[in-house]
C-alpha cells in the first residue's frame, strides 16, 4: 500500500520519492551472482520503460504520423516521375538512336474509338522502363541504347497492328536517369496514371510481350493482340485470353473510374495533392489519440511551458 500523499502538490511529492529511490538504488551493492544481477537488471529495465511511458504521456506536444524522408525510394520515384512528365513530347516515329536507360511514357492521339477519351490528352496509354545493358553503368554511354531500343520495339509492334493503329499517332516522353532509379519511377508512374496498356491494370496488356513459335507455346492471345491484331506469332495462337467485347468494356469502365488528365496543369495539381503529407487527422497526442494541429483559441506569446525538475523541489 502506498503511503498517503501529503498536502500540497502531488507531483512534487512523487518527484521527491522518485529522486530518493534513485539515490537509494545507487547506494545498493549489486548481487554477486550473475543470475540475480540479470534478474534485477531486467526488473529495473521494465520499470524504467514504464517510467518513460508515463513521462511520454505528460508531453502536450502533438506528434506527426509521418516523417518525410527525401532518401526513400518512393520519394525518389516521385521526383524522377515528375521530371519525366516535364520532358518534351516526341513523335514515336521520329526518334533516332541515342544512349541511355530510364523511364518513358507513350501517348495516343489517334482516332481508335475505344481510346477516344485518351486521345490528345496528357494521360499516358503506357509507361515503362528500360534497364541499362550494363548494371554497373555510371553514364549514359555505358548504359547502352536500351531506352531507345525499347521505344523502337514498341514502335515496330504498334506499326504491325495496321487494322487498328498507326505508329504516327503516338508520342513519347522519356528521361535518361542514373542507373538504379528507373524502377521506382516506373512504379510511381503506373500507380499515378494507371495506364490501360500496363500489365498491372489487367485490361489491355500484352504490348511488351515477346512471341515464341506458336507451336511451342500454350499461351492464349493477349488482350492487346486481340484488340490490335497484326503480330504474326500472336495470330498463330488459337484462343484469346478474353473476348474483344470484354476488353472494350473494361477500357470504358476504367477510363470512367480514372478520368484522363487533359493538361499538364491537371497532372501537377494531382501530383501536389499526392505529396500532401499531413492531412487534418495526421497528428496524435502522446497517448496516440488523433488530434488536429489547429486550435480554436489564439496561441499567446508565452513561454514554452516547460518545467525544470529542480523547481519542483
Amino acid at each position: 500500500m502506498s503511503s498517503p500523499t501529503p498536502h500540497g502538490d502531488p507531483a512534487k511529492h512523487i518527484l521527491r520519492q522518485l529522486a530518493a529511490l534513485v539515490d537509494e538504488l545507487e547506494s545498493v551493492t549489486p548481487p554477486s551472482r550473475t543470475a540475480a544481477r540479470n534478474k534485477l537488471r531486467k526488473a529495473l529495465t521494465a520499470e524504467a520503460t514504464r517510467l518513460e511511458q508515463a513521462v511520454s504521456r505528460l508531453d502536450p506536444i502533438l506528434r506527426p504520423s509521418s516523417l518525410f524522408d527525401p532518401s526513400a525510394p518512393a520519394t525518389t520515384g516521385r521526383i524522377v516521375a515528375l521530371t519525366t512528365i516535364a520532358q518534351q513530347r516526341h513523335p514515336l516515329v521520329s526518334l533516332q538512336p541515342f544512349y541511355g536507360a530510364g523511364v518513358y511514357a507513350l501517348y495516343y492521339k489517334g482516332p481508335f474509338g475505344a481510346y477516344s477519351p485518351l486521345s490528345g490528352t496528357e494521360q499516358p496509354i503506357y509507361v515503362g522502363k528500360a534497364d541499362p545493358k550494363n548494371v554497373a553503368a555510371k553514364d549514359a554511354v555505358s548504359q547502352g541504347t536500351s531506352l531507345f531500343d525499347r521505344l523502337n520495339e514498341h514502335r515496330k509492334n504498334i506499326a504491325k497492328a495496321t487494322s487498328t493503329l498507326r505508329a504516327e499517332d503516338f508520342d513519347c516522353r522519356f528521361l535518361i536517369v542514373q542507373t538504379g532509379y528507373q524502377r521506382a519511377a516506373e512504379e510511381y508512374l503506373i500507380n499515378f496514371f494507371k495506364p490501360i496498356w500496363n500489365n498491372e491494370m489487367r485490361i489491355c496488356y500484352g504490348l511488351g510481350k515477346h512471341g515464341d513459335s506458336a507451336t511451342t507455346r500454350a499461351n492464349k492471345r493477349s488482350p492487346w493482340d486481340t484488340l490490335h491484331p497484326g503480330r504474326g506469332w500472336a495470330g498463330g495462337l488459337m484462343e484469346d485470353q478474353k473476348p474483344e467485347s470484354q476488353i472494350r468494356s473494361e477500357i470504358q469502365d476504367h477510363l470512367k473510374r480514372v478520368p484522363p488528365h487533359a493538361t499538364l496543369e491537371a497532372i501537377l495539381a494531382d501530383f501536389l495533392s499526392d505529396l500532401g503529407q499531413l492531412a487534418p487527422g495526421s497528428f496524435t497526442t502522446a497517448e496516440d489519440d488523433k488530434a488536429s494541429v489547429e486550435t480554436d483559441s489564439v496561441v499567446g506569446d508565452d513561454s514554452d511551458g516547460g518545467v525544470v525538475v529542480s523547481e519542483l523541489f
